[in-house]
């Protein structure tokens, strides 16, 4: 045993022939920086998409639930919050808050008497706790009676700013108009939120309609855990009236979704391509190893070694050599994701990306499975020139030298 390890030891750390020793480090920085490439790929995809979906999530909640009768529109068909969803909901540990909202078409003016069609939003103020990482304004100083929130584009479009006095025209019969004071600005970077969406007092909506505190034009429900979005919609189907009609979040912004969706299938294509290329890199380095020290081979055979213990040498170069690159290409991952968590190094253009910056997350369970995977093909793959030692024979190796 002591003379195996010495032998090995031999071949790792062995610098006579710079040729091999130079394919050594060249491997080792290209199988790094492939396997860093993709684990760092995976952390800005993963904190991409959570920085989409959270923003989604949380102006409309995981689940929607309107009037049967109306879908999704803007009809005047309110809800009865005295059955269904709304009352029964605290009834399901998975839901965390629900939200009553009316929507209605309204008619902004800006400073300079310019019309901007909106999307005016009654909710309580509770719901701006959801809101609160989007908005430039503290929470202690909002307050939605007589006020409203705009999104940045919409202050852009109408010059208005917080502070301001606004008249907002609701198109009902006869026509009603309010003045409000803009008491907050939020900014998605998603169209379809900040092109038309503002933000006010449930109750002024139920004025306008002449609803009562116990309607509503909608529910946003919100989850404990986003992950059980797909199996919950059966258990709020089994709560809800048969007049609620409900709809996931993730149904009613499918594009953005589905684009999101698709991002996976361009890390899995990159993932494949850079396991291939280090699987490669491992092989040529074995490969290399073993044409470099066939006379060493053949000096061994012929002292009684067996192939196997030979096998076990070379294998553990390859092994030691595979495990130092995954451990440099994990540390150099992660500190590039503490550094642009805490830092935000790498800026976006939000208009092309609904963010400002290149956001990072932590998926441990994927980084799992893409580390044991990398490391189970670079393992079948040194095993393949490995084969080419069991075929050589004593007198082969004379004739080579």
């Amino acid at each position: 045993m002591r003379n195996f390890n010495k032998i090995y030891n031999n071949l790792w750390t062995e610098k006579s022939n710079k040729f091999s020793t130079l394919i050594k480090k060249v491997s080792f920085l290209t199988i790094s920086i492939g396997i860093s490439a993709v684990i760092i790929s995976s952390f800005i995809l993963t904190g991409f998409k959570n920085a989409i979906s959270d923003k989604i999530y949380n102006f409309s909640g995981h689940f929607i639930v309107s009037s049967y009768a109306d879908g999704l529109s803007f009809k005047n068909s309110p809800l009865d919050l005295n059955k269904g969803v709304y009352i029964e909901s605290e009834t399901l540990n998975e839901i965390s808050s629900v939200h009553p909202f009316i929507l209605s078409s309204a008619l902004l003016q800006g400073k300079e008497s310019e019309i901007e069609g909106v999307i005016f939003k009654g909710v309580s103020n509770d719901y701006i706790d959801n809101i609160q990482p989007y908005l430039n304004t503290s929470r202690n100083n909002l307050n939605l009676k007589n006020s409203i929130i705009i999104s940045a584009e919409i202050s852009k479009i109408t010059s208005l700013n917080i502070g301001d006095s606004v008249t907002i025209f609701f198109p009902n019969d006869p026509p009603i108009f309010r003045k409000l004071i803009i008491s907050g600005i939020y900014e998605t970077g998603l169209e379809e939120i900040d092109n038309s969406m503002v933000i006010g007092d449930i109750n002024l909506s139920r004025k306008i309609y002449k609803w009562n505190e116990a309607q509503a034009s909608g529910l946003n429900i919100y989850l404990r855990d986003k992950k059980s979005i797909d199996s919950f919609y059966d258990k709020l189907k089994n709560i809800s009236s048969f007049d609620e009609f409900i709809e996931s979040t993730n149904s009613k912004y499918i594009q953005i979704f589905d684009w999101l969706k698709l991002l996976d299938k361009n890390v899995i294509i990159f993932f494949v391509i850079i396991v291939f290329v280090a699987s490669f890199n491992i092989l040529s380095v074995i490969l290399i190893l073993i044409m470099d020290k066939t006379q060493f081979i053949g000096t061994l055979k012929s002292f009684g070694t067996k192939s196997r213990t030979i096998h076990l040498l070379f294998f553990k170069v390859g092994f030691k050599l595979s495990i130092s690159a995954i451990i440099f290409a994990n540390f150099i991952s992660v500190l590039f994701y503490l550094l642009q968590k805490n830092f935000k190094l790498f800026k976006l253009n939000k208009s092309n990306y609904y963010i400002d910056h290149i956001p990072v997350d932590i998926n441990i369970f994927n980084t799992l499975v893409m580390n044991i995977s990398i490391m189970a093909m670079i393992v079948l793959s040194i095993y393949l020139p490995i084969i080419f030692i069991q075929k050589l024979k004593i007198l082969d190796t004379i004739k080579f030298d």
